[in-house]
């Protein structure tokens, strides 16, 4: 019994060391373990990182890719719109120098609605539709010319837009153009009450011409009485281009048909300030104010026998013309309603009929006298400087 427990006694520390070492083998078991999954762990987060990045990479070169594709496609679109933009100008230039009232303002044109920026009938826009480029032929090009028919018939704002055939990129460009619908009036315009051909008869602003019984109260006056009648074609226009300058009977006709064509009229807001008369029968119509003066003309047509009358009671504030052609007769017994402002008349004035009055007096700017840059070449189609940007209107 002794022995036995002696045996246990002796046996116990050497059981005790091995089941240390149990255990210390089992820790280093487990440590091994934990550090290979923190080996896997890294391994399976470096294996991510390194697919992501290659990811990312690839997805950035695309990216660059697409980006430089769009940008080329981009250019291709707003070299487009330009060439078109530099076309139209071309073209109205080439239809300016062979005709006074060139087809791209006159009936039959392309007309197009307006942006909402030119709301009104006093916008005119036409639709110009530019010949395909030979070296973009994947873009589509047009242009829109607007001009203002009361303010500034002269000026063209072109805008023009270009778009590539699989609908991928888009430009806009615009410019201003000078344009010589027309021409330059005088910088210092006779301003007389009656400018006759040839002589004047001078007023102040607040000198009145009237008439009664049938013959002219004029005052004193160099004026011939009658003047004979010029071969055909012969007749200087000496009346007219001492108020109008180089503007041509053309080119009012024109404007005035523009006006009328696109709605303007004397209830119109704002109101028609050119009218070109070729009826002969009497005018009824009062048109004008101080603070909007016209133009009302009686052509030659409508003066082929005798210029037609204003009747009593109309009265048009601005400047009336009667083409005459040199030839009093035309002019005589003529009955002028009540004007305010200018009469002027290609010929002789002989007599008024009883009832007419035409009175001087200072108005606001008249309508045919438009803002041109001193130095400017009138007869040619010209950028207006700074008024190029990319964009709409």
């Amino acid at each position: 019994m002794i022995g036995l427990l002696a045996q246990r006694h002796l046996a116990a520390p050497s059981d005790r060391a091995g089941h240390k070492a149990h255990k210390r083998r089992q820790g280093r078991k487990a440590l091994e373990g934990q550090s290979g999954a923190i080996s896997l762990l890294v391994a399976i987060s470096l294996t991510l990182l390194a697919s992501l990045a290659s990811f990312y990479s690839a997805r950035s070169v695309l990216v660059d890719r697409l980006a430089s594709h769009n940008q080329s496609q981009a250019a291709q679109a707003r070299l487009a719109a330009e060439a078109a933009l530099a076309w139209a100008r071309a073209e109205m230039q080439r239809q300016h120098a062979s005709s006074q009232a060139p087809p791209v303002w006159g009936p039959g044109t392309g007309t197009a609605p307006c942006p909402a920026a030119f709301s009104g009938p006093r916008w005119q826009c036409v639709a110009l539709q530019p010949p395909a480029h030979p070296g973009l032929p994947d873009a589509v090009a047009k242009v829109l010319a607007v001009r203002d028919l009361i303010r500034s018939p002269h000026v063209a704002q072109l805008l023009a837009s270009a778009s590539l055939k699989d609908g991928t990129s888009r430009a806009q460009v615009q410019a201003q153009v000078f344009i010589p619908t027309v021409a330059p009036a005088p910088p210092h315009p006779n301003t007389a009450a009656v400018v006759l051909h040839g002589c004047t008869l001078a007023a102040k602003p607040s000198t009145q011409m009237a008439a009664s019984s049938g013959t002219s109260n004029t005052g004193a006056s160099t004026c011939p009485t009658s003047t004979s009648p010029p071969s055909p074609g012969t007749c200087t226009p000496a009346a007219w281009t001492s108020v109008l300058g180089d503007i041509t009977p053309d080119q009012i006709w024109a404007w005035s048909e523009a006006q009328s064509r696109n709605g303007l009229n004397a209830l119109s807001q704002p109101a028609r300030s050119v009218y070109w008369v070729d009826s002969p029968a009497t005018w009824s119509q009062s048109l004008g104010s101080a603070e909007a003066p016209v133009l009302l003309v009686f052509s030659d047509q409508a003066c082929a026998q005798r210029c037609p009358s204003m009747a009593a009671g109309v009265r048009v504030v601005g400047t009336v013309v009667l083409q005459t052609q040199c030839q009093d007769d035309r002019a005589r017994a003529w009955h002028a309603g009540h004007i305010e402002g200018q009469l002027v008349v290609a010929s002789g004035l002989p007599e008024l009929q009883a009832g007419s009055r035409i009175e001087g007096r200072e108005l606001a700017q008249a309508p045919y006298r438009l803002p041109w840059p001193a130095g400017m070449d009138a007869r040619q189609v010209q950028r207006v400087p700074g008024s190029w940007r990319e964009g709409g209107p």
